[in-house]
């Protein structure tokens, strides 16, 4: 995919944002990772799509750093909630940052470039997806805190 095709493609996802009466974000290119970045809220949360210019039709829906983690315990604790999460939330998936200090959510999905169609309360879908994941996974982290 070009750089072009991953732009029209975040803005495809942004106009169906405004549509749908959302923040329509803000699209950047970033350089180094060669993707196509709409950054955007939905009640009040943050969000990332990234379209990436080097795989065609693949593009990620992320909830980035939704929970910081402040130690080596805590890292333990959020290890057995990723894995609880991942086994029983649909489409989401919770991992660790690359520096180990955050956790984010993502939801992965194939879509025609060339030709997006995606309806928008599927694409709303996903995001209540994300919410959900990041919901139970600080259900767990609240549990494990208890303990």
């Amino acid at each position: 995919m070009s750089r072009n095709v991953a732009e029209a493609l975040t803005q495809h996802f942004q106009s169906m944002l405004d549509k749908e009466g959302y923040n329509r974000g803000q699209i950047s290119w970033d350089a180094d990772a060669n993707t196509s970045d709409l950054v955007f809220k939905v009640e009040g949360r943050g969000y990332i799509l990234i379209a990436d210019a080097d795989d065609n039709d693949f593009v990620r829906l992320m909830f980035p750093n939704f929970w910081p983690i402040v130690s080596d315990e805590e890292f333990a604790a959020a290890l057995q909630a990723i894995s609880l999460v991942n086994a029983r939330c649909k489409g989401a998936k919770i991992h660790a940052s690359s520096k180990n200090d955050n956790i984010i959510a993502t939801v992965e999905f194939l879509i025609d470039a060339q030709n997006p169609q995606l309806k928008s309360s599927l694409f709303l879908r996903y995001i209540r997806m994300l919410n959900n994941a990041a919901d139970e996974f600080a259900r767990f982290m609240r549990e494990f805190s208890t303990q």
